[in-house]
């Protein structure tokens, strides 16, 4: 049996086989998708539970919120920012209840804007999408890094709500009317869902755009900036081969990744009439013609 391999996780079933875990043999994977409608994992989580499944694999500390309201036993593994300031786990090294994982914590908002302005002359407005579904205690963090970043920059930092798809275009409309000049795109569960739509939108009014969305680069989006998919892949097979062999999630140190990923689209650059400096392209892992 092949392992299913969507975008990014190719990586994860290549080091669980290194681990000696081979896919249809030892383990298979059951998938469930909610899109943006956070409300209906707690139901996804009691069918998976009553199929028997011996591990939850979430992104996103909310995720995990949400499924522990259906178990406090079965080991939950997840990514995110910072699962012990979001409260799902009470150290690092000894997480102590059923949430370990992988955090991507980084001083991402303050790069965002670092790597905008190398880009846009006279680079001084930016706006940042703000939606009320994610962990908001790391938001909040995001948004306070960015607003010093700005500050420091004498960038004036724009920051709309948008509760779903069908307000972006209300915000990319108040950011084209208030002389945005960028745009920056922060990982919650509505953006990971709507991440092509921003870039299209982007896009069609001419805002550069940045973000640490794994894949937002490839489509469309100006630039991606954040942690290395391979090495949090990687590190969650590592986690998970700990618990497959007996260990309580409770006692897995949670993981830090501690690389990190540029992408620029050379193509959406020439589109916005923007010309990527030398010394840009030379730092980037992946440059999209």
């Amino acid at each position: 049996m092949e392992p299913p391999t969507p975008p990014g996780q190719g990586i994860f079933y290549d080091r669980m086989r290194e681990l000696g875990w081979v896919y249809g043999r030892d383990f298979v994977t059951e998938r469930r998708a909610y899109g943006d409608q956070l409300e209906r994992i707690p139901d996804l989580a009691v069918e998976l539970s009553r199929k028997g499944v011996d591990v939850f694999l979430v992104q996103g500390a909310p995720q995990a919120a949400r499924v522990q309201q259906v178990t406090q036993t079965i080991p939950i593994v997840a990514t995110s920012a910072d699962l012990v300031a979001a409260g799902r786990a009470t150290g690092l090294a000894r997480p102590g209840a059923n949430v370990t994982g992988v955090q991507t914590l980084g001083q991402l908002a303050g790069k965002h804007l670092s790597l905008l302005r190398e880009v846009i002359v006279g680079f001084s407005r930016a706006g940042v999408l703000e939606t009320p579904d994610g962990d908001q205690g790391i938001f909040a963090a995001y948004i306070q890094e960015a607003e010093a970043s700005a500050k420091a920059l004498n960038v004036l930092l724009q920051v709309p709500t948008v509760h779903g798809a069908g307000d972006f275009a209300t915000a990319f409309a108040a950011f084209r009317h208030d002389r945005a000049q960028a745009i920056l795109v922060h990982w919650t569960p509505v953006l990971v869902s709507h991440f092509k739509t921003v870039a299209a939108l982007a896009l069609k009014h001419r805002l550069p755009t940045i973000s640490d969305l794994p894949d937002f680069a490839s489509a469309g989006g100006l630039m991606t900036y954040g942690v290395n998919g391979s090495e949090v892949s990687r590190l969650v097979a590592d986690i998970i081969d700990k618990i497959f062999r007996g260990a309580k999630a409770s006692e897995v140190p949670i993981r830090q990744a501690t690389t990190f990923w540029l992408a620029i689209n050379l193509k959406t650059a020439k589109a916005l009439g923007l010309t990527i400096p030398p010394s840009l392209l030379l730092r980037a892992d992946q440059v999209i013609e």
